[in-house]
C-alpha cells in the first residue's frame, strides 16, 4: 500500500513538474508579446524601441536567451518600460517570411530603433543584451 501511494504521489509530482516546465517559457510569463506582424511592424515603422525574439520551442538555447532577455527587462521596469519584445517561434507555419525588411529563420535577437534594424544578436548574456539596449536609447 505505502508503495503504490509513494507511486502515485511521484507521479503526480513528475506531471506537475512536466506541466510548470512546459509553460514556464510562455511569451506571457516572461511580459514578451505574443507575436503580432502587423503591430510589430507599426512599432517600429514608429520608431519605438522593438525586439523580435525569434526563437523555437524545442531549442535549450532559445529558453536560455529569452530568460535573460526577461531578467534583464525586469531588473529595470522603468528603464526598459519602452521597449517592446515580440516574440516569434521560428516553427510556427503562420509567421511571416520578413518583417521590418528582415528574414527570420534562425534564433536570436533583433534590435529596432528609429524604424531601422540596429543589430541582431545570437547570445543570452545579459550584460550584452543591456549594452544593445543602451545604444539604442
Amino acid at each position: 500500500m505505502i508503495k503504490r501511494i509513494s507511486h502515485w504521489l511521484a507521479v503526480l509530482c513528475a506531471a506537475f513538474a512536466f506541466n510548470t516546465l512546459a509553460h514556464a517559457d510562455t511569451n506571457e510569463n516572461f511580459g514578451f508579446m505574443e507575436w503580432d506582424a502587423e503591430a510589430a511592424q507599426t512599432a517600429i515603422d514608429n520608431g519605438e524601441r522593438v525586439i523580435i525574439n525569434a526563437w523555437a520551442t524545442w531549442c535549450p538555447f532559445c529558453k536560455a536567451q529569452r530568460r535573460s532577455l526577461a531578467k534583464l527587462l525586469q531588473s529595470d521596469p522603468e528603464g526598459y518600460s519602452d521597449v517592446k519584445v515580440f516574440a516569434i517561434d521560428i516553427d510556427d507555419a503562420d509567421k511571416p517570411a520578413m518583417v521590418g525588411g528582415n528574414q527570420y529563420g534562425k534564433t536570436t535577437l533583433f534590435f529596432y530603433v528609429g524604424g531601422e534594424k540596429i543589430d541582431a544578436y545570437t547570445g543570452r548574456d545579459p550584460n550584452e543584451i543591456a549594452a544593445l539596449l543602451s545604444d539604442v536609447q
